[in-house]
């Protein structure tokens, strides 16, 4: 896939107060309006290092290369380190002679003079300036000039000299408006003229064209749905070291196997939520045949499974922090994560379908980084900050697929035109699969209903057995399946738990596990299982948080499943009245609205959480 980098570079002795914006925006339009075509690199702290490796490591495939910060005639600074111009034109030789390499921007002052070395290389069109330009001018035209290129397709002259008049507005001094570029060869001049950008280029039909990269005609008619995805999940799990998939991967080795069964083996591994999202898209059942070839129902549901995926793992995030709230070891939030919750908790369920958990999911995960002696329960979350090198392409998967999801949300207008669905699908899969690239882990953690527990003790015992009664939820199916967990230290209560599951099969007809504990992060009322309420139900109905409906005290949950679709909205009402054959019902009924409850003065910060007195609270400023 083509790239474009863009690079900021500021500078401790002579700060740009413009930098930090321009780098938000252009970033924020290149993906806003990304029809499938490209990948975006960002360097938001641009050095030497991190530009050699970035150019060294889209080698041959960027398309655009973007720079904003302090510059001069023959060198670009980044963050105070004086960078060759020249060097950095040879680093882009391999685009260039790959014929990917359409634009090249440099804007930073009197950067005209390294124009020449770029067009003799043969990059086709520079924008360049011959003069000191203004920062806030500066910020206009970069911010304006990507807007024109990417939301409004315009082609480069036009999208040079419609951002040229927006800096202009911004400006006293004049910026060449009336001497803008020819179709004539158009070159640096040997002299700077009025401080200026200047569009470069030897041949007029380098900037008659729009300088985004199209997606190969060809290798769209080629996509296969689900191919790339399969084998990208199934290898992580493989590399994870999950022994159904390790065992089928041996297996492949000596017969053909059917993609249907690696697909299996993925949705067994994986807790239901995204099980189920992924079972759809992999149209294992009947009557999704839609699903199986690029159309506007694939992408909706590619973009489906990444925000229930985000969004299981926010809902991680948020009980966690909960528990550590709850058991005393945090005394007070600081603001922004009073604010992250407050804003969680009162979304509507429109806001919460299109809702960026990734940004939920940083800030708080920010927050526990500066808790002593706190771990994560899911620990690999911690692998996947966005400020690591590493995790570069997982974050710019987790924006694609982002606005993806803005734009093919059912509640909301279609953004999305028929020409671009066959290339959106194309790049979505792509995003998908690097997204749960990282996410082979997800197999370690077990998510279980706990439905009942029982204590078992008899007089000549000396100690006390907790039979726990649950229904595991790890594959693409609704399970029915009671299993039995035999332990010497109860769970907390009945609810929807995540478990690190380190128990023995203590007996197999009788379905039970035994061990002294089980480590857990309890889910619930964020995730709840609606027929643990019914007496007479076989299975499980696994919801989500939706909203709360002030007006009639009534708290709404979406189905994991459908969770889009209104006609599966769960509502629970706390002020509910049972009749006297429902005790039963009764009991857990107002088990769950009373954590409901409790979660919603937590979120809104109604009422402190006291500590028990053996617990320490600790104390973070």
């Amino acid at each position: 896939m083509k790239t474009i980098i863009i690079s900021f570079a500021n500078s401790a002795a002579e700060p740009l107060a413009s930098i930090t914006e321009e780098d938000d925006n252009i970033y924020r339009i290149l993906i806003e309006n990304n029809r499938g075509n490209y990948s975006v690199h960002r360097e938001s702290f641009a050095t030497v290092d991190n530009i050699n490796h970035a150019l060294g490591t889209y080698n041959g495939n960027i398309a655009i290369f973007h720079y904003a910060g302090h510059a001069g005639q023959h060198s670009l600074l980044f963050n105070d380190q004086e960078a060759n111009g020249t060097g950095i034109a040879h680093q882009l030789k391999p685009s260039i002679a790959a014929g990917n390499l359409r634009l090249v921007i440099l804007n930073g002052c009197s950067t005209a003079p390294q124009v020449t070395t770029l067009l003799e290389l043969g990059v086709p069109a520079v924008i360049a300036t011959s003069a000191s330009v203004n920062d806030a001018s500066a910020k206009i035209f970069g911010v304006e000039f990507f807007r024109n290129i990417s939301q409004k397709r315009m082609n480069v002259r036009n999208a040079f000299n419609a951002a040229l008049a927006s800096a202009q507005t911004a400006t006293k001094d004049p910026l060449g408006l009336d001497d803008a570029a020819s179709r004539d060869l158009h070159l640096p001049g040997e002299k700077p003229r009025e401080p200026f950008w200047g569009l470069f280029f030897k041949n007029a039909d380098a900037v008659d064209l729009n300088p985004l990269p199209i997606v190969n005609e060809q290798a769209a008619a080629l996509y296969e749905p689900n191919i790339q995805l399969t084998q990208t999940i199934f290898t992580s799990l493989v590399l994870d070291g999950n022994a159904p998939a390790m065992q089928l991967d041996e297996k492949k080795k000596q017969e053909i196997i059917e993609d249907y069964v690696f697909q299996k083996t993925i949705m067994d591994v994986f807790p239901h939520p995204i099980a189920i999202q992924l079972k759809t898209l992999f149209a294992a059942e009947y009557g999704t045949e839609a699903l199986k070839k690029p159309s506007l129902k694939r992408l909706e549901q590619i973009a489906r499974v990444f925000h229930i995926t985000t969004e299981f793992m926010g809902i991680i995030m948020i009980s966690q922090l909960w528990e550590l709230k709850i058991t005393g070891k945090v005394a007070q939030l600081p603001g922004n994560i009073r604010q992250l919750l407050e804003d969680y908790f009162n979304l509507s369920i429109d806001e919460r379908a299109v809702y960026n958990y990734s940004t939920l999911i940083k800030g708080i995960r920010m927050y526990i980084d500066t808790l002593p002696r706190v771990d994560y329960f899911v620990t690999e979350l911690k692998t996947l900050r966005e400020e690591d090198a590493q995790n570069k392409k997982f974050s710019e998967a987790c924006e694609y697929l982002t606005y993806i999801r803005n734009a093919t949300y059912p509640g909301k207008p279609v953004a999305v035109q028929e020409s671009e669905v066959s290339e959106l699908c194309l790049t979505a899969e792509a995003m998908l699969s690097v997204f749960f690239e990282k996410l082979g882990f997800l197999h370690r953690y077990t998510l279980t209903s706990i439905q009942n527990i029982r204590i078992n003790k008899y007089r000549h015992d000396i100690l006390t057995e907790f039979d726990h009664q649950v229904v595991k939820l790890m594959n693409s199916n609704a399970s029915h399946e009671v299993n039995y967990y035999l332990l010497a230290k109860h769970l907390d209560n009945s609810g929807v738990i995540l478990t690190k599951q380190h128990l023995t099969v203590f007996n197999v007809e009788r379905r039970q596990y035994k061990g002294e504990a089980l480590e857990f992060l309890n889910l619930s009322p964020l995730v709840v299982d609606i027929n643990a309420f019914e007496s007479r139900s076989d299975r499980s109905n696994l919801v989500f948080y939706g909203q709360y409906r002030e007006a009639d005290k009534v708290y709404v949950f979406r189905n994991v499943s459908k969770p889009d679709d209104d006609l599966n909205h769960v509502e629970i009402n706390i002020n509910r009245k049972f009749g006297r054959t429902e005790q039963q019902e009764q009991s857990r009924y107002e088990a769950v609205c009373i954590q409901l409850n409790a979660f919603r003065d937590f979120a809104l910060q109604l009422t402190p959480i006291t500590p028990s007195h053996d617990q320490q609270p600790i104390q973070v400023p």
